[in-house]
């Protein structure tokens, strides 16, 4: 009997700015640009309570553009992007790339996704051709999604490429988000001091870019690296909650919409997302320890500390175990948006490497627009179940 068609990941790379935000970087801000107002205390409050210790950001502290009167329209913002970002994700991509060890020219299919820029042509064209990768390289621009975004692309990646499979060819897919958030910050500082409404942005988000190669297995030539994770199953589920979580787009650039029901409905949505998830997975359902959320490490979207303790209690997972890459990222570098589970994974994967214990399952979860939940199920290969 024929073994079934395979996707792996065989490379990642991550790369962050230089620059680190602190907690004291948004009361400097405030203080420093407003006077008092309620909506402002509150997110001083906030920002005191997430449990964040580092953001990156493509521009320092004392940069000019957070204390002038000017704030930053929507094209400047993107400006910005395509300044540092496509750099960050060109930086990404080539580590990935180089973690892989094979040939640019049999890079068939790039997915890429950002919430920071909606220029046309996307930064995937402007990234194929910093790479030199072929001109006929299948390109995919995910839009619309938001934090989901990153395993949304893995999913994408990973049915482009079982299709290729279908046809007996052999590809190699590209997967990047990049993230400028924090050039947005000043001016969502402003449109809160407007609107004297809270929101949590200006405390949680930070900058950064993540790649993963994946393969099909066909035609693997020398050089090229053996899997880290093959992957087994993806779903999206949209629970269709309008309103709750999204991107507004004003003129000073994005402004992001996260209502504070989204950890309550998440936490709920957990269990029967997962379970799903494995029910649809062929090589995983038949097997009843793999409905056990326990027996797997996640790489779960940290769009909060509210989120991860909700994953804690609706999962039965640890903080110190479980989702200690997804902990760690939060910490160490915030809410990077499309680019934080990539990251997650970019992380254990280093960690398996260099011998630190793990699971030989892995779970990537993300959350996004009108909340949607992805999540993607991969194994190593050393440690494939046999049913």
């Amino acid at each position: 009997m024929m073994a079934p068609p395979v996707v792996s990941v065989v490379g990642t790379g991550l790369q962050y700015p230089p620059h680190k935000l602190g907690p004291e970087f948004v009361p400097k801000l405030v203080s420093n640009c407003y006077t008092d107002n309620v909506a402002l205390l509150k997110i001083i409050e906030i920002n005191e309570r997430t449990k964040i210790e580092n953001r990156y950001s493509v521009l320092p502290s004392n940069h000019p553009l957070w204390f002038q009167d000017h704030i930053l329209t929507n094209t400047e913002c993107d400006d910005l992007f395509k300044k540092y970002g496509i750099p960050l994700a060109q930086d990404a991509a080539t580590q990935a790339i180089e973690d892989w060890g094979g040939n640019l020219m049999d890079i068939t299919h790039v997915v890429a996704m950002t919430c920071t820029s909606a220029s046309s042509p996307g930064f995937d064209c402007t990234l194929s051709r910093r790479l030199g990768l072929s001109k006929h390289v299948r390109r995919t621009l995910l839009s619309g999604v938001t934090c989901a975004g990153s395993v949304a692309a893995l999913r994408t990646a990973y049915d482009l490429l079982r299709g290729a499979t279908q046809e007996g060819k052999p590809a190699r897919a590209l997967v990047i988000a990049a993230e400028t958030m924090t050039v947005y910050v000043r001016g969502w500082l402003e449109t809160i001091v407007k609107e004297s409404i809270p929101n949590i942005g200006p405390t949680l988000f930070g900058d950064g870019a993540c790649a993963l190669v994946l393969s099909n297995g066909i035609g693997v030539k020398e050089g090229e690296r053996e899997p880290i994770w093959n992957i087994h199953g993806a779903q999206s589920t949209l629970l269709d909650r309008p309103g709750c979580v999204g991107i507004r787009w004003m003129p000073s650039g994005v402004m992001p919409i996260i209502s504070k029901d989204v950890p309550r409905m998440i936490k709920s949505a957990l269990p029967s997302s997962f379970g799903n998830l494995i029910t649809n997975s062929p090589s995983l359902r038949l097997e009843e320890s793999n409905f056990n959320p326990s027996t797997y490490d996640w790489a779960l979207h940290p769009g909060g500390a509210a989120i991860l303790t909700g994953a804690e209690h609706a999962l039965g997972l640890a903080s110190h175990d479980h989702l200690r890459m997804s902990y760690k990222c939060y910490r160490s570098a915030g809410n990077t948006s499309s680019a934080t589970v990539l990251s997650i994974l970019h992380r254990l994967a280093r960690a398996y490497r260099e011998g630190l214990s793990g699971r030989s399952k892995v779970i990537g979860a993300a959350f996004g627009a009108d909340i949607t939940v992805e999540m993607i199920v991969l194994t190593k290969p050393s440690c494939e179940l046999v049913h």
